[in-house]
């Protein structure tokens, strides 16, 4: 029993800071391993110091997989030499580093979780718990809570609806047991019909979707990714049983194919996707082979923090009931404008800020221009948040927040601001630059 506290004791305690490189953070696992020894495990560095303490190493800019650092770009390099420049920070200051480096705007939290970051970098210390805000190493070495209190509650309330209809019980007790969730039920019987007109292929395509709704009950993603290698291997067994070949996922996808005689399927990622639905013909079973796809696709794999989760569940029903995807009385591209406006917002705000703009000057210039939306109140939190004062942690932990914040990425594809292309190209037209911090402090450079 000691020796469990004393290895509990060790574990996800920070590496000293000079033995980590600049644009890295690491913790201490807790475990004994040969020095020299050195492996990777999914997007981290596991290695050992000269004493055999083995180390858990991964970058904080996002999406930079092990041995990818070698192709930084010069922003990056540039906020690497800031902070050398600072020396040695504290462990406070690198905990706000590091939940910077997790940050996605992906996240169903966001922008609670940039105001978060913002309020943090203004103290100099991060609340415990946080927020979770994204899926790059997380919480590593702090304790995390969601921005979604309830979630997990209406994932089994969509799971027993689905179940209770599948059962023959009616709207009107249904919506009895759960009438915070009416408009839902109503909806779920109308895309869906009466239960005894249902195909075979449609209940098993409510098992495929009930399937990820268990795992979405079941999952904890405040718990950190790595502190646990049992728990680490469930996760992964539960994605292969979702996604991979010999999975459940998978076994129902062939029934379904069968019962509705669809090619097989693919989750969207895999390249059979594409080249599958460009050779069926039938518009109709076109429609219905991209939404069983999309359904074997989950939400992005399992991301229930995605902010669109319950939009593709809802999504999944529709396209049982009537064929298709896509619903009539939901406006297509809200959250892509809502995400690029905040994203805009608070870009220009920590440029501005970083480049000791006065706020009232900045408003009073933006006035006279029209980007189609009023970024002030992302600026004003900027602004407020970040405070008057320009130290050299505060300024390079700005920056780092507004490189994640422009440039953000999910994989290969982009998630920051600079996805939102329309948005800068307007902004170029009126003569507002959002990097010229950036710029300036690379001619530095």
């Amino acid at each position: 029993m000691a020796d469990e506290h004393r290895k509990r004791d060790a574990r996800n305690r920070l590496v000293p800071y000079d033995a980590v490189e600049p644009g890295f953070e690491a913790i201490f696992t807790g475990n004994k391993s040969s020095p020299g020894d050195e492996r990777v495990e999914i997007i981290t560095t596991v290695r050992s110091d000269a004493a055999g303490n083995e180390i858990r190493e991964w970058p904080v800019f996002s999406w930079t997989w092990p041995g990818r650092e070698k192709d930084w770009d010069q922003e990056i390099l540039c906020l690497n030499r800031l902070q050398i420049d600072l020396g040695e920070v504290d462990e406070a200051t690198r905990r706000i580093r590091a939940h910077i480096g997790s940050l996605v705007p992906c996240d169903s939290g966001f922008p609670v979780t940039v105001d978060e970051l913002l309020q943090a970098i203004g103290r100099g210390r991060l609340e415990e718990p946080s927020f979770h805000n994204g899926c790059w190493c997380p919480g590593m070495w702090w304790p995390q809570k969601i921005t979604q209190p309830g979630q997990y509650g209406c994932m089994e309330t969509i799971g027993a609806i689905l179940r209770g209809f599948l059962d023959g019980e009616s709207k009107h007790r249904l919506v009895g047991k759960f009438p915070y969730a009416a408009q839902f039920v109503e909806h779920t019987f109308e895309w869906l019909g009466p239960t005894e007109d249902l195909r075979d292929f449609q209940q098993l395509m409510i098992q495929r979707v009930l399937l990820a709704l268990d795992y979405f009950t079941e999952s904890d993603y405040t718990e950190p990714q790595f502190s646990d290698p049992s728990s680490l291997r469930k996760q992964e067994e539960l994605v292969e049983d979702l996604f991979g070949e010999e999975g459940r996922g998978a076994l129902l996808d062939q029934k379904i194919a069968v019962k509705a005689g669809l090619p097989e399927m693919y989750p969207r990622w895999k390249p059979g996707y594409q080249e599958t639905i460009d050779r069926i013909e039938s518009p109709e079973k076109r429609a219905l082979y991209e939404t069983c796809c999309a359904i074997a696709s989950g939400v992005h794999t399992l991301s229930d923090c995605h902010h669109n989760t319950f939009r593709y569940i809802e999504n999944w029903i529709h396209g049982i009931g009537t064929g298709r995807l896509g619903i009539s009385t939901r406006k297509s591209g809200t959250e892509k404008e809502r995400l690029g406006r905040l994203l805009f917002g608070y870009v220009l705000g920590l440029d501005k800020w970083l480049l000791g703009v006065p706020m009232p000057f900045l408003l009073l210039d933006l006035g006279h221009l029209d980007f189609g939306f009023d970024p002030k109140n992302e600026i004003l939190r900027v602004y407020a948040y970040l405070g008057e004062e320009h130290s050299a942690v505060k300024v390079w932990l700005a920056g780092c927040l507004w490189y994640t914040l422009f440039h953000s990425s999910i994989g290969d594809s982009p998630a920051g601001l600079i996805r939102h292309r329309e948005l800068l190209e307007r902004a170029g037209e009126a003569g507002v630059s959002l990097r010229k911090w950036m710029e300036g402090e690379k001619d530095e450079g």
